[in-house]
C-alpha cells in the first residue's frame, strides 16, 4: 500500500527539490542535510526525519546525498517524473506570463494551450521552447480537453466575475486539477471527485505580509 503524506511533507520536498535545482550541482556531486538547510531554512534534523521517513536512504556519513539519486527520489515523490500537461485558462498579463515560466519546463510541467475570449487574443500563437503554443476561444475547450486527454491540470487567470463558472466547467470537462489565480475564493461543486483545487490568490498573500510587517512596529 502506497504511504500517505501529508501536505506539509510534500511542501518540504518541493522545496528540497527547489534548492537541487537553483545549486546546479552535477550529478556525481553530494549535498549535506546541513547544505539544504541553510538554502531552504528547514533545520538539517528535519532534512532528516523527512528523507528517513521517506525510505530515502542513499546518504552517505560525512558526504551527505548524491545529487543524482537524490533528484531521482524527489522526482518520484513529487510525481514530476511523470510530467504534467497543463492548460491557461485566461490569455492575459498573468495567463501569459504563467505560460512563459522558465522553470516550468525544468520541472517537467509543459503548458500546452490558452483559453480566452478576447477577440484580440484567439487565434494567436507564441513559441515556448521549440514548441508553438496556441490561443484558443474558451467555446473550444471542451472540444481541446477530448482531444487531449492527457492534460488533467488547469491555471485560472480569468477575471473575478467568470472565475466559479469556468472553474465550474472545469471539473465538468474533466479536469482534476486546478490553480486559481483569480482574487476570488472559488469551491468545487458537489458533484466533483478527486478534483484538486488550490486558491492561489496574490493579494491576500501580499497584504498578509503587509499586516505582518506592520503589526511590528
Amino acid at each position: 500500500m502506497k504511504k500517505k503524506i501529508s501536505l506539509r511533507v510534500i511542501q518540504r520536498i518541493s522545496f528540497y527539490y527547489e534548492a537541487l535545482l537553483k545549486l546546479n550541482l552535477e550529478d556525481d556531486a553530494y549535498i549535506s542535510s546541513k547544505k539544504l538547510e541553510e538554502i531552504t531554512g528547514v533545520s538539517c534534523n528535519q532534512v532528516r526525519q523527512d528523507f528517513f521517513y521517506l525510505g530515502i536512504s542513499i546518504g552517505k556519513q560525512k558526504k551527505g546525498y548524491q545529487v543524482k539519486k537524490l533528484f531521482k527520489e524527489l522526482k518520484k515523490i513529487l510525481s514530476i517524473d511523470k510530467g504534467a500537461e497543463v492548460i491557461v485558462i485566461g490569455a492575459g498579463r498573468l495567463g501569459r506570463a504563467l505560460s512563459e515560466y522558465k522553470l516550468f519546463r525544468v520541472r517537467n510541467i509543459n503548458v500546452k494551450a490558452l483559453f480566452d475570449i478576447k477577440p484580440e487574443l484567439v487565434g494567436a500563437a507564441f513559441e515556448l521552447k521549440g514548441e508553438r503554443v496556441h490561443i484558443y476561444h474558451t467555446d473550444e475547450l471542451e472540444d481541446y480537453l477530448k482531444e487531449h486527454p492527457s492534460v488533467k491540470i488547469a491555471l485560472l487567470t480569468v477575471p473575478e466575475h467568470s472565475a466559479q463558472d469556468t472553474l465550474d466547467l472545469l471539473v465538468t470537462y474533466g479536469i482534476q486539477g486546478i490553480v486559481n489565480f483569480a482574487p476570488k475564493i472559488l469551491k468545487l461543486p458537489k458533484k466533483a471527485k478527486n478534483v484538486q483545487l488550490v486558491n492561489d490568490c496574490i493579494g491576500a498573500s501580499l497584504y498578509k505580509i503587509v499586516y505582518q510587517i506592520y503589526q511590528k512596529k
